[in-house]
């Protein structure tokens, strides 16, 4: 008897947790999505939207001819709120919505460069393994104390962050970014962010001031 009540239980807080979840992430969707266009509009041509699964979306940015970047594309990676076990085990894993970006150039970029949260060993690590890029120093303290620079050209490094509204757009990003890239052979701007009602708008920032320092 106590068996089947606890199994009912279990099964009617499962289902609870779906549909809360479910449409908590919807609720965010939404917010995101109109924020994003809201931001993005003045920027571009065309801004779209698609559905990703019940977890967050897509979106494509058509900018507009003057700007650096002919497009962004931006995607939302919601956690899995209607997942009861994301509960419990996001103490563990530490999941975060996520926002990446990927910002493609008109023009090439002459380097690789990442720049990296201070605190992410295991990804400095894997990077400077490759052999590619070495790290470079900084004077800027607050930047310093929060990020980790690498390049295969320092030259080209120090004068893109010599750019004070790039600097500015780290500082108030400085908080969400996990991985911002610049590649060579891709011709884009890649970030990796934690997304937060408060950190969209310095993130969106952030890449569109990337693309006004590499004209």
């Amino acid at each position: 008897m106590y068996e089947f009540e606890a199994i009912f239980a279990l099964a009617l807080l499962f289902i609870i947790i779906y549909f809360v979840g479910s449409r908590q992430n919807k609720k965010l969707s939404v917010k995101y999505a109109k924020a994003i266009k809201e931001h993005m509009k003045p920027h571009s041509e065309f801004v779209g939207f698609r559905a990703y699964g019940r977890s967050g979306f897509r979106s494509l940015c058509q900018l507009k001819n003057e700007k650096a970047f002919s497009r962004i594309e931006i995607a939302v990676a919601l956690v899995d709120r209607e997942n009861l076990m994301h509960y419990p085990l996001s103490l563990l894993t530490k999941e975060y919505d996520r926002l990446v970006c990927w910002c493609f150039l008109k023009n090439t970029i002459p380097s690789d460069t990442e720049i990296l949260p201070k605190g992410d060993k295991k990804l400095h690590k894997r990077i400077v393994s490759q052999g590619k890029l070495k790290e470079i120093t900084f004077t800027e303290s607050e930047l310093s104390d929060s990020f980790t620079f690498l390049a295969a050209n320092v030259d080209f490094a120090k004068r893109f962050l010599s750019d004070s509204n790039v600097q500015r757009s780290l500082r108030e990003a400085k908080n969400f970014v996990k991985r911002l890239s610049l590649s060579q052979h891709n011709s884009w701007v890649h970030l990796i962010a934690e997304l937060k009602d408060e950190s969209l708008k310095p993130l969106l920032n952030l890449v569109l001031s990337c693309g006004k320092a590499l004209t």
